[in-house]
């Protein structure tokens, strides 16, 4: 994470280029706790070592019920070839039809200019995956025109860490990913009235209500160290 908080924040990994979200809805926390053993385990066994991967985050909702694996690559090339198409990649792709899943989405896009707070090199607390529905570029640039405005004050705001957005391919898909040190830091960003005035702001850009989840970091798992005399298999460790 930068650790500067007066200048914008890059995304988690300055080589991100492009990053998904796989959203995992289970029907409880014990189907959850499967999944995050499951998603975790490959990740671990063979996604960290293919080309172009960066990391995977794995968090898990207030309420215990959803996972969402947030993935970094290099680029939408490395993603599509080294895990997307890959076959080694079954269990992963098959994730949304085990037993206790209920609903599984995938967003993906790019990360755009964010900016970090008080408390930028510390690690997450609390993290928010808030997914905004638009009507395509210019309503996306618009918002991005408002949360930089946004970071006048929420760059001194205690307990806060960073927030970077996500944008989708066609404009319409925006998921901002702010963090915070813990939940008493984000309970008080959320009553700050500022809050509420800039989400009327929001609103007039949204042609369908915002999604919220609010989660905790289950697991990280990075890219391994590369070895340039080393190859790797399309499937895994070489």
């Amino acid at each position: 994470m930068p650790v500067q908080c007066a200048e914008p924040a890059a995304p988690a990994d300055p080589e991100t280029g492009f990053v998904t979200f796989g959203v995992l809805r289970t029907e409880g926390p014990e189907a959850a706790a499967e999944v995050i053993t499951v998603l975790t385990a490959e990740v671990r066994e063979w996604v960290r070592y293919t080309p172009g991967f960066i990391s995977s985050r794995v968090h898990i909702s207030a309420d215990g019920a959803t996972v969402i694996n947030r993935g970094e690559w290099t680029s939408e090339a490395a993603y599509r070839t080294s895990f997307r198409e890959n076959p080694a990649g079954a269990v992963l792709h098959g994730l949304g039809s085990r037993p206790g899943v209920i609903g599984a989405s995938v967003f993906s896009g790019v990360p755009a200019e964010g900016f970090t707070g008080p408390e930028a090199s510390a690690e997450p607390g609390v993290v928010m995956v808030a997914t905004r529905h638009l009507d395509g570029h210019e309503s996306a640039r618009a918002l991005l025109e408002l949360l930089s405005r946004s970071g006048q004050w929420k760059r001194e705001f205690p307990g806060f860490i960073s927030v970077t957005p996500y944008l989708g391919r066609d404009g319409t898909t925006f998921v901002s990913y702010p963090m915070w040190v813990n939940e008493a830091a984000y309970r008080s960003w959320t009553e700050d009235p500022r809050i509420s005035e800039g989400q009327q702001e929001v609103a007039r850009l949204e042609v369908a209500p915002p999604e919220y989840v609010l989660c905790t970091v289950a697991a990280q798992v990075d890219a391994a160290p590369r070895d340039p005399g080393a190859a790797v298999g399309a499937g895994g460790v070489g």
